[in-house]
């Protein structure tokens, strides 16, 4: 955020502002998860990232192993996360405390799975253990990424698969298990001790080398994409509400207000996609459906 312009910052606030109003005015017909989202404040319940990581995790409930759909996931306690709007590449990601529910803007123009994923992980941690921090600090800033680290790649059960040497295919495969990025590997082996700071800059070399650093080796999945506020919307057509009449209600153009709710980013003539009931997160239960 330092080095994010005046401008970006201000266009940034007041999409975030613009998104609380599209899901106040959701939330008026359409119930949405209760928001479960623990506050672990350093040096009070949690005194590092790691165990904080690790306690969102089992108060969430969360499996062994990898993380399936990261983006459901956080929906399902509560978590607003939406795309940001195209041509707003200065600012990776942010999240903030909207009224009633935290809210995450996802930056999807890199189209980059394994970027995306850590980019949530790395809010997460904001919102859990920055409540009352300065945005844009270095320690604040490395404080989130150590905790999307453990969040994403627990050190208990990923430190025996690490290889200690660059083993570009063994790392790729953990890469495709886990849903995380070749050099989020590398950082949490060297953070982890199982591989030397010599061999973490020698592998950092040759995958700049080969161009790695911007589009890593491999078939990219598919971004994993948001289903909260779509869901809420296309359960509101179905019941013969008219997406105009929702941007008029929370006073945001129709434009901005499609952009908000899709479920990818928009672009010129696009419009929000049908989505099942069967995809929505738990607790997304339309008022207008109950007998």
């Amino acid at each position: 955020m330092r080095s994010t312009t005046q401008l970006a910052r201000d266009q940034a606030l007041a999409y975030g502002l613009a998104t609380v109003e599209v899901s106040a005015t959701l939330e008026r017909h359409v119930e949405f998860p209760i928001t479960d989202v623990p506050h672990f404040e350093l040096n009070v319940e949690a005194e590092t990232p790691e165990e904080a990581a690790a306690l969102l995790r089992k108060a969430w409930g969360m499996p062994q192993g990898p993380l399936p759909h990261l983006v459901r996931s956080v929906e399902n306690h509560g978590v607003l996360v939406v795309f940001s709007a195209p041509g707003s590449a200065s600012v990776d990601a942010y999240s903030f405390e909207g009224m009633s529910r935290p809210v995450v803007v996802l930056n999807p123009g890199k189209l980059d799975f394994y970027r995306q994923r850590f980019d949530l992980a790395h809010e997460m941690g904001h919102l859990v253990m920055h409540s009352d921090a300065e945005p844009g600090s270095a320690k604040i800033e490395a404080q989130a990424d150590q905790f999307a680290s453990e969040f994403l790649m627990p050190r208990e059960q990923i430190v025996d698969l690490l290889p200690s040497k660059s083993d570009w295919g063994q790392l790729q495969r953990i890469k495709e298990t886990w849903g995380v990025s070749l050099q989020a590997l590398l950082y949490r082996s060297r953070a982890l001790g199982v591989m030397s700071e010599v061999t973490y800059r020698n592998a950092m070399v040759f995958l700049s080398s080969k161009g790695w650093r911007r589009r890593e080796p491999g078939v990219m999945p598919i971004l994993e994409q948001p289903s909260l506020l779509p869901g809420a919307v296309s359960l509101l057509e179905d019941s013969g509400t008219d997406q105009r009449a929702l941007a008029d209600e929370a006073r945001v153009p129709f434009d901005l207000f499609r952009q908000i709710c899709s479920r990818f980013p928009l672009h010129e003539g696009d419009g929000v996609d049908d989505l099942k009931e069967s995809q929505l997160p738990a607790g997304v239960v339309s008022l207008f459906s109950n007998p």
